[in-house]
């Protein structure tokens, strides 16, 4: 590890910060995920991990918020965060 000098402190702090900023955007890009999820991103997300036919039967009776794009099917994060939270059944 090299000594830095008084002088060479302020531009090292900045490279350190630099490099902290970077880390963080890292890890919060990577906690968030993509903002649009797959059907089979979306079965990785929810906690009991339900079938394909699971799914498409919420979708068809609209339990569960999703966008259509032509033939595809796509969930937002936040709405499927916020459908998960509002849907909670405590034993």
């Amino acid at each position: 590890m090299n000594e830095i000098t008084f002088n060479e402190l302020p531009q090292a702090v900045a490279e350190i910060n630099r490099k902290l900023d970077y880390l963080l955007s890292c890890i919060q890009r990577q906690k968030d995920g993509p903002e649009l999820m797959t059907l089979d991103q979306l079965r990785e997300v929810l906690p009991e991990h339900p079938a394909r036919q699971t799914v498409y039967g919420w979708i068809n009776d609209r339990r569960i918020p999703y966008i259509k794009q032509g033939k595809r099917v796509y969930f937002k994060r936040q709405d499927i965060e916020a459908w998960l939270k509002n849907n909670r059944q405590w034993k």
